[in-house]
């Protein structure tokens, strides 16, 4: 009903005297008396209350006689691998605090010292004692004694626990499942493990094979978390994550049926992905593929596809490195293109970006319709607006920077007063420029942009 630290509080301020034998404290520990009470219980003996204290010199037991006490600060202390630790001990006789005495932590030369930690007490009497980082994870007990060799009152010690650091590295075993050998299962264990090697305990790990509800497992004693994979639950060819907090997540490769690795099979990097439309790519594609097992897939038949392009074969042989070459011509269409390959059950596919091509075609607009080659109707004096717009010898709308810099530069002698048609203002962009224009008399006026590729409109001006 009491912690600890309220029971050695009472002993410390309510004991009359107690001069334990070594039965007695182990009855005390029995009883459930933890470090801290006993060495409360000991710094009572040969203490007088309810009487008056005899002086020194009348034959009485002297202060000295009051035997020193020592507590741990905690007497619990855990720490995670690899990482230094300090023991504060304190020492004290009654209430009066010793200082400048030398303590010794036995048992220490566990944690790899040639000898026992030693510390020195200070005027507060506390003994700082530094541990060094120990690389194994377990649980040490330490006694504190005297530099001599002496025990204290109660044996006060130190239990000292050293436990795994935070997970630090991933490993599964296998790293790729053949459904091909195992059946319609597989088992799949996930060992985690800090900086130093410690298995790591009750830490949740996660599989999560991109369909379905992830699977989670909690490690155990040995840091192991296993898993049991369904061969319907997963995507044959395909890649599976493994996650724990705080790392990366690791591959668990699925192999086709055919015995494909899903990692290494498909597209190479290239350079650049994109061309102008209707031209080729600077570099061909080359497609790979490997077993599981890691070697070229070598023989094998792999059919090519494309979206928005033209490839060139369209199914070839895998060479001797498990390699085949694809020529890509971009479709006329500006946007995705695409390249597909599927060998055995296994699909890839490469993503390809069609830029438009030159300018073709200047496309004057008014109100969203086009109006090249046609006349329209404004009134004197009235702002109106045109649109101007470039095509690429496909239909696709195409840059006119190039266009909307030389726009801006006679900007200035269009704009000029005096002239009948005059521009009021411009607003260019990438992908288009607009003219406001205004009238300053009636009558019909023919409206030209560009220079050897150009657009027109007539403009009649009426009151």
């Amino acid at each position: 009903m009491f912690a600890q630290a309220e029971v050695a509080d009472v002993v410390r301020r309510s004991c009359l005297t107690f001069r334990p034998t070594e039965r007695d404290w182990a009855d005390l520990r029995t009883a459930g008396a933890g470090r801290e009470v006993i060495a409360s219980a000991a710094a009572c003996e040969n203490r007088r209350t309810g009487s008056p204290r005899p002086s020194i010199g009348a034959g009485t037991e002297p202060a000295a006689f009051v035997p020193m006490t020592a507590v741990a600060m905690p007497s619990e202390l855990v720490t995670s691998a690899g990482t230094p630790a300090l023991v504060r001990v304190r020492l004290s006789r009654g209430r009066t605090p010793m200082g400048r005495i030398s303590l010794v932590l036995t048992g220490t030369t566990a944690l790899g010292f040639s000898r026992d930690v030693t510390a020195v007490t200070d005027d507060s009497g506390i003994a700082v004692f530094r541990l060094p980082p120990v690389a194994r994870a377990g649980t040490y007990q330490f006694e504190i004694r005297t530099s001599t060799g002496n025990s204290f009152p109660g044996q006060p010690g130190v239990f000292f626990s050293v436990r795994a650091a935070r997970p630090s590295r991933l490993r599964l075993n296998p790293e790729t499942i053949d459904f091909g050998r195992t059946g319609d299962s597989a088992t799949v264990v996930a060992t985690v493990t800090d900086s130093v090697g410690n298995a790591i305990s009750g830490e949740l790990v996660e599989l999560n094979s991109g369909s379905g509800t992830p699977l989670s497992s909690l490690t155990d004693s040995d840091g192991r978390a296993t898993f049991v994979v369904a061969a319907n639950a997963v995507n044959r060819g395909s890649v599976a994550y493994v996650r724990v907090r705080g790392l990366a997540p690791a591959d668990l490769e699925i192999a086709a049926q055919a015995g494909l690795s899903g990692v290494n099979t498909g597209f190479l990097p290239v350079s650049s992905n994109r061309a102008a439309v209707g031209s080729a790519l600077a570099e061909p594609l080359i497609f790979k593929a490997r077993t599981v097992q890691g070697t070229a897939a070598r023989g094998r038949s792999v059919r090519f596809r494309a979206l928005n392009a033209l490839v060139h074969p369209e199914s070839a042989v895998l060479d001797s490195t498990g390699r085949v070459v694809v020529q890509v011509v971009l479709g006329i269409r500006a946007g995705e293109a695409a390249v597909f390959a599927t060998i055995d059950s296994v699909e890839r596919i490469m993503v390809l970006r069609a830029d438009p091509g030159p300018i073709d075609t200047l496309i004057l607009e008014r109100n969203g319709e086009s109006v090249n080659g046609r006349s329209i109707v404004v009134q004197v004096g009235t702002p109106f607006a045109l649109r101007l717009r470039a095509h690429d010898l496909h239909g696709n709308e195409t840059s006119m920077d190039a266009l909307s810099a030389a726009l801006r530069a006679s900007q200035q002698r269009l704009s000029a007063q005096g002239q009948s048609l005059q521009l009021v203002s411009l607003e260019s962009s990438d992908s288009s420029a607009v003219f406001t224009l205004r009238a300053q008399k009636s009558g019909t006026y023919n409206f030209s942009i560009g220079s050897g590729i150009k657009a027109h409109v007539r403009v009649d001006v009426i009151p």
